[in-house]
């Protein structure tokens, strides 16, 4: 399984580093041009395989996680005990978040396409994705609270928060142009907050641990939600009748 998981990580690596970048391909292009359409096929591409091996590691330290960090040490029970729950908890944090990822991008995909076929997002498939994310969140929420983890607590939020969002936009009988566009936004701006996460926390731990120190150090976990969610509501108020940034 250490094996597996190494090889896996190293894809995920590459293929995470080509979706940061073409995440700003789509944001740049004129929307609606080809240019625009392939930049965002490219980075919708790049984003599912990504949450697919996350999600896949995930599991695989869930279910082993003595093998993966530790395949050729002996350890004592307690300390095996301790670290087979650490890592338990963090894959389950993850685990959401590659939900998160990905339920946010197929969402996204989606919602232009219910001009033309209202049942784009009731798909049976789509639902139970939806419904994962929830049920992850209220787990995960769960064990943030009963270990005081402030980092899961608030991812947990979040997730439910857009599991309840994308499952009023399924229930609508028609979904106009303004919120078929703004459901789009929100999907693909979820999905790059998962990635620039995953940036700042995990590749570039080393370095802000040097520059950040104790509490200082849910920054870079919280940065980039932060700045989504204030660049989604900036969007949001250019598609409001009446309101003007």
């Amino acid at each position: 399984m250490h094996i597996a998981h190494q090889l896996l990580l190293q894809i995920h690596i590459a293929i995470g580093l080509i979706a940061i970048i073409a995440f700003w391909l789509p944001v740049a292009t004129t929307k609606g041009s080809r240019l625009h359409r392939q930049s965002g096929r490219l980075y919708s591409w790049a984003m599912y395989a990504v949450s697919f091996s996350a999600f896949t590691m995930s599991v695989i330290v869930f279910f082993d996680p003595i093998g993966v960090r530790f395949p050729s040490r002996d350890l004592d029970p307690a300390r095996a005990y301790e670290i087979a729950a650490s890592s338990r908890m963090t894959a389950a944090f993850l685990l959401m978040l590659a939900l998160l990822v990905f339920s946010s991008l197929r969402h996204g995909l989606l919602a232009p396409q219910t001009r033309r076929n209202p049942e784009a997002l009731r798909s049976i498939g789509h639902r139970a994705l939806v419904g994962a994310l929830g049920i992850a969140g209220v787990v995960v929420g769960v064990i943030g609270l009963m270990n005081t983890q402030w980092l899961l607590i608030i991812f947990a939020a979040l997730s439910i928060a857009n599991c309840v969002g994308m499952t009023k936009d399924i229930r609508k009988a028609q979904m106009n142009r303004r919120e078929s566009i703004i459901a789009h936004f929100q999907g693909l701006i979820g999905t790059g907050i998962g990635a620039y996460t995953a940036l700042f926390a995990f590749g570039g731990s080393r370095l802000l641990a040097e520059l950040l120190s104790g509490q200082w150090q849910i920054i870079p976990w919280i940065a980039p939600a932060v700045i989504g969610t204030i660049a989604l509501r900036q969007f949001e108020k250019r598609f409001t009748p009446g309101v003007r940034s």
